[in-house]
């Protein structure tokens, strides 16, 4: 089965995780965190890892496919709103 995702949204995916860590990093570095803030926020950071090896894995595996020939697919955005103007309040 191919990956839906193509390989710029696996990084986009990778980036928000990685910045999760690093706010979770820094309150766990913070003197004031107390023992059950530290845990609750370790047990997230441990999630958050898991994830990012699973993404790092599908990243992985999308690379390979788009060398081996697979077109590397996107959604496109498409505004469906139109924006507000002077004249268009």
């Amino acid at each position: 089965m191919a990956n839906m995702y193509s390989i710029g949204e696996l990084i986009d995916k990778l980036i928000i995780e990685n910045i999760k860590i690093f706010k979770l990093r820094e309150t766990l570095h913070k003197k004031e965190t107390t023992d059950e803030e530290f845990v609750a926020n370790e047990n997230k950071m441990n999630m958050i890892n898991e994830n990012r090896g699973t993404i790092i894995n599908f990243l992985n595996k999308k690379i390979d496919a788009v060398i081996d020939g697979e077109q590397n697919s996107y959604f496109r955005d498409v505004k469906t709103y139109a924006k507000k103007t002077q004249n268009n309040k």
